[in-house]
């Protein structure tokens, strides 16, 4: 080849290898940056996996302090993992509005909305504007399905410290064994097991009155033999922990130890006794607030008089809301580098192995709501002023339009991610 050729032909195949390249690196780009987002995000979703086995261990480790009617303790925060730009921090957010068991939150010291009395909403001035949409949240999975209704975001922001879906208790002893069922039909194994506990004689007295048809029903009931019997009140502690007339697990229950003032004061049979109910508790001894019966025994409230709220009470919550931040934070260990992940569980302690109720992202609450606000004012001025608006020839929608979800179906980022139910504990 000649040499004036030799150098047009380099000059050639280097200026088609550096296209080549430039348009392999131009078609790459793309996918890199897609595994790059795909990277970050399973690294964010084992952040929180992390932060979640994190907390459900904690306060697993201190289910008995609960079954005594304790609040777990917790740290403010904990360090995950180091990164190159600083330490993973979990960091929690006070989700108690109350004070009461803060940064943790008491579930079964609020009012569940799927079996909370009709009667009661009336009793709480706060929910007392909204009784018809609680009555009507029975089927409820979230207190968040209340915003499915015509109520404002700032009525729920009030009204939802009150409530929760969460109120569940395992009928455990104070030593975690199966409470012993009564209610329903008598047999020699529950006639040796109380007797095995109380004596012959008591045993005898409940054949008896299983015989006559006069077996307590409920820890009312149960309240209301014992006061037949003249037993003395410092004799209920020990008899009340020891029966259960339910399944294995009871809903609705009031925790008298971390419900809120206006929360109790609805609860037949305390009323105004709430307010000294909650300057007292504070102050007592583990083994008083382990007992229902401890505002007997303080005298805040009547022997004679605490068959109406027994069977409301109790005296400790097995599920615990967490509000915590997630994110890496710099050399000062105090402000995050960037704004960090919001998370919300429930922890439940109801078996020895603790599990998650629930959890979600509280990230995406503001643009939800904006996008619900947004839509219900859509809704507002598209409706017709009056009949006459209404085209007779045009048939109504039955379906929303593929793709677009219709006004009333609940937002799916908004649930909770629901964990599978749990199992139970076993008799003792």
């Amino acid at each position: 080849m000649k040499s004036g050729v030799v150098l047009p032909v380099v000059l050639l195949v280097g200026v088609s290898v550096l296209l080549s390249a430039a348009g392999l690196f131009a078609l790459s780009s793309p996918a890199a940056e897609r595994g790059w987002q795909r990277n970050q995000l399973a690294q964010r979703q084992a952040d929180i996996r992390s932060a979640l086995e994190v907390l459900r261990l904690h306060l697993g480790r201190q289910r008995a302090t609960v079954l005594r009617g304790g609040i777990p303790e917790v740290e403010s925060s904990w360090i995950l993992r180091e990164t190159d730009q600083g330490d993973l921090i979990l960091r929690l957010v006070d989700s108690d509005p109350t004070g009461v068991c803060s940064p943790l939150r008491s579930e079964s010291g609020r009012l569940d909305l799927r079996v909370t009395p009709k009667a009661w909403w009336d009793r709480v001035p706060e929910l007392t504007p909204f009784s018809g949409d609680l009555t009507k949240a029975r089927q409820a999975t979230s207190v968040r399905s209340l915003l499915q209704s015509n109520m404002s975001f700032e009525d729920f922001a009030q009204i939802e410290p009150l409530l929760t879906v969460h109120a569940e208790e395992p009928e455990l002893q104070m030593d975690g064994r199966q409470r012993l069922s009564l209610g329903g039909e008598w047999n020699n194994e529950i006639s040796a097991r109380v007797a095995e506990r109380f004596g012959q004689a008591a045993s005898d007295v409940l054949s008896g009155l299983s015989s006559r048809g006069q077996m307590p029903q409920d820890v009312g009931d149960l309240v209301r033999v014992l006061q037949s019997f003249n037993v003395p009140v410092l004799d209920w502690v020990e008899i009340l922990d020891a029966f259960a007339f339910e399944a294995d697990v009871a809903r609705g229950r009031i925790d008298v130890n971390t419900a809120p003032e206006t929360v109790l004061a609805a609860i037949p049979g305390i009323g105004s006794a709430a307010a000294e109910i909650v300057s007292v508790r504070s102050s007592l001894a583990e083994q008083e607030r382990s007992t229902i019966v401890w505002p007997v025994l303080r005298g805040i409230i009547p022997a004679e008089d605490f068959d109406q709220c027994a069977v409301h009470l109790t005296t400790r919550s097995f599920r615990w809301r967490v509000d915590f931040e997630l994110g890496v934070v710099g050399e000062d260990q105090e402000n995050f580098l960037s704004p960090p992940g919001r998370i919300r569980c429930v922890v439940d302690l109801g078996t020895p192995r603790p599990s998650l109720a629930s959890w979600r992202s509280l990230n995406l609450d503001t643009t939800v709501q904006g996008l619900v606000m947004e839509q219900r004012a859509q809704d507002a001025e598209e409706a017709p002023n009056s009949l006459n608006d209404v085209k007779p020839s045009r048939r109504p929608r039955t379906r929303p339009r593929r793709g677009r979800p219709a006004a009333s179906d609940p937002e799916p980022s908004s649930e909770p991610l629901r964990a599978p139910a749990r199992s139970r504990p076993p008799n003792a």
